[in-house]
């Protein structure tokens, strides 16, 4: 099952070993490792060099321990990598364009694969979403509730890489929707024309009309991307 290991950098070693059973479907989601003695056993390197491999693996989020019981195989993988995206590009100045380009290439998809994948109850959920946008009550922040629909319909789409891609830029996203919303508010005072475009793109997925889903996001976009060129 496991190779000897004998080259430098015993511990890089282990950690391949471990991705390459994932990768090869040996390991999956949920199954729990052996352990760390008998992962050394196996291996023929010292208990140091597991523990040092396994360190490495749960900060990557591909394994998780628990008290107890052991280390076995998650998906927390992209939620480890939502800081580092986000401070590469900061280091690398990053602007809104490379945000709204980023939503086009996934939202555009995901909308028009949630209006065909999306379930009766995921349907219903959607539409409460979008219904506390147009309440008139200010508990409800409609910043928060705006990038909700998005993240939503995203889950919807069932597109595995989808939901993986959104979720790993959920930090840059969730700001960007935010504060674009802000300010086409504050400065062309269109919270109506938002909260209509929501609607559209909610009613058009909950009528499973995959085109007008996409038309309509498509229109939503385009005006987040005129408003951040004009101001």
């Amino acid at each position: 099952m496991f190779n000897n290991i004998t080259n430098e950098k015993i511990y890089q070693q282990v950690i391949n070993q471990i991705q390459n059973m994932i990768l090869e479907g040996k390991l999956k989601n949920g199954d729990k490792l052996m352990s760390e003695r008998e992962l050394s056993q196996k291996m023929g390197v010292s208990r140091t060099s597991i523990r040092e491999a396994l360190r490495v693996l749960e900060t990557m989020g591909i394994i998780e321990s628990r008290q107890g019981e052991g280390n076995f195989i998650c998906n927390k993988i992209e939620t480890s990598l939502m800081q580092p995206l986000s401070m590469m590009f900061t280091l690398n100045n990053g602007d809104y364009k490379d945000i709204i380009e980023l939503r086009q290439m996934i939202e555009l998809e995901a909308v028009k694969l949630a209006a065909i994948r999306g379930t009766d109850e995921e349907l219903e959920e959607l539409k409460m979403i979008s219904q506390r946008l147009t309440k008139k009550d200010e508990i409800y922040n409609k910043g928060e509730i705006d990038k909700e629909i998005h993240y939503k319909i995203t889950c919807m789409s069932k597109n595995f890489l989808i939901k993986s891609l959104y979720t790993i830029s959920l930090n840059l996203l969730e700001n960007f929707i935010i504060n674009s919303r802000q300010k086409i508010v504050e400065f062309y005072h269109e919270e109506e024309t938002l909260n209509l475009q929501h609607k559209k793109i909610c009613e058009a997925i909950i009528d499973r009309d995959p085109e007008s889903a996409y038309k309509y996001m498509k229109e939503h976009l385009d005006l987040i991307k005129f408003t951040m060129e004009k101001i």
